[in-house]
């Protein structure tokens, strides 16, 4: 069976947002965009921002990638039909640990390319940091191209 993307409950929030603000906030530390110290009360502070109502936040799409109703893995879509071109923006799109290298990290993009399609999003967007290769190489292979980038040089 292919993957499906099922609404992620206020349940499952929770868990998945805790999850995510330690995670943001650690991999802005280790991209040496943040100090150590703070950063999961920046990545708190920007998560509340974005999502005040959960999984209820206006223009926020939090949704389960299942396959055979196993979650595999988590997708949050924002639009934005303010612009010209409606536009989607995936800020968070994984795969769980013991699932990846499957293919369902594939699945899940393809899905969200779907679900942009029926609603009528021309153009899906992403963020990645520079180190995570792997993800750099699905995106790349599925079609996306580098819009900006952003480079540093550590000054000793």
């Amino acid at each position: 069976m292919s993957l499906v993307l099922v609404p992620m409950s206020a349940e499952r929030f929770i868990s998945w947002n805790e999850r995510l603000v330690a995670e943001y906030a650690q991999e802005k530390v280790d991209a040496g965009n943040w100090p150590a110290e703070g950063a999961l009360e920046r990545s708190i502070t920007e998560n509340r921002t974005l999502l005040p109502k959960g999984v209820d936040t206006p223009a926020h799409h939090l949704f389960i990638g299942a396959v055979d109703r196993e979650e595999v893995g988590v997708l949050w879509l924002f639009t934005d039909l303010a612009v010209p071109v409606p536009e989607a923006f995936i800020y968070d799109i994984e795969i769980g640990q013991a699932r990846r290298g499957q293919g369902y990290g594939r699945e899940l993009l393809e899905a969200a390319e779907g679900w942009c399609a029926d609603h009528s999003i021309a153009v899906l967007r992403l963020h990645v940091f520079g180190s995570n290769t792997t993800a750099i190489s699905l995106y790349e292979s599925s079609g996306f191209e580098i819009t900006n980038l952003n480079m540093s040089k550590q000054i000793r």
